[in-house]
């Protein structure tokens, strides 16, 4: 008898109840004589579970997997049991019932919250770099376009002292500094928002658990790099408008 699980159904049966079918078990020369596999070449399937993650979180749900009969003493058994409200007060109150009636009958008892964090820590220790990276990046953007747009205004100093004097408001030559600013970081942001929409494709057919959009995390990596760019260019808008279009003339 075995327990196979959604998908194995579906591969070897598809269109076809698998309760009942009989499952011929071809072992590799590689597997050992101790081998359940060797002990089972033929079983009977008398039920189907749900798709699990077996393995690691990088690898997703099992493309196949055939359960078979074991004893309570086969090295690697493990107990799932599931419990209602807390988890971690559940734990620590199965660990001392079973510890007062046979204190090795169980090695280790961990929540699936902790079997979950640890398969993805690797990830956010790898997004957290990446944030780092992403925010010495976004500094580096920020002084660039500083230095651009202040370079920028000097070049002009002329143009915006005859802007000046012909009669432009000081709000018209800060705009227009601002619009400068964001002809250069619209273009960019928009570029980086579609690369990050491939990547995040591809990472999500790698990794089950990711998803494939997220609005709140478009929108950051959209909106900040525009709101940074303002920032940058605020200091050199608010300093466009104080050049005298007496001494701007006479620049040469």
């Amino acid at each position: 008898m075995a327990i196979v699980s959604q998908k194995t159904a579906e591969q070897l049966w598809p269109g076809q109840q698998a309760l009942g079918q009989t499952l011929q078990i071809a072992p590799e020369p590689r597997i050992g004589p101790e081998s359940k596999v060797r002990r089972f070449p033929s079983v009977r399937i008398i039920g189907v579970a749900t798709d699990v993650v077996s393995c690691c979180m990088s690898t997703g749900v099992d493309p196949a997997l055939v359960y078979l009969p074991t004893t309570s003493a086969a090295p690697g058994t493990g107990l799932l049991v599931r419990v209602y409200g807390n988890s971690e007060r559940a734990r620590k109150d199965l660990d001392t019932k079973l510890a007062a009636i046979s204190p090795s009958a169980i090695d280790q008892i961990h929540t699936m919250e902790t079997f979950q964090a640890a398969g993805i820590f690797p990830f956010r220790v790898v997004a957290a770099v990446c944030t780092v990276i992403g925010g010495l990046a976004l500094l580096l953007a920020l002084s660039g376009v500083y230095g651009v747009l202040s370079f920028s205004v000097s070049q002009r100093t002329r143009e915006i002292g005859i802007r000046m004097a012909i009669g432009a408001s000081t709000a018209s030559v800060a705009g227009m500094v601002i619009k400068q600013s964001m002809r250069l970081a619209l273009p960019g942001s928009v570029a980086g928002a579609v690369l990050a929409l491939g990547v995040c494709r591809l990472l999500a057919s790698r990794l089950f658990f990711m998803k494939l959009f997220e609005p709140i995390a478009f929108l950051t990596g959209v909106v900040v790099p525009l709101a940074a760019a303002a920032v940058a260019a605020y200091v050199p808008a608010h300093r466009a408008p104080s050049v005298e279009p007496t001494n701007a003339l006479r620049h040469d």
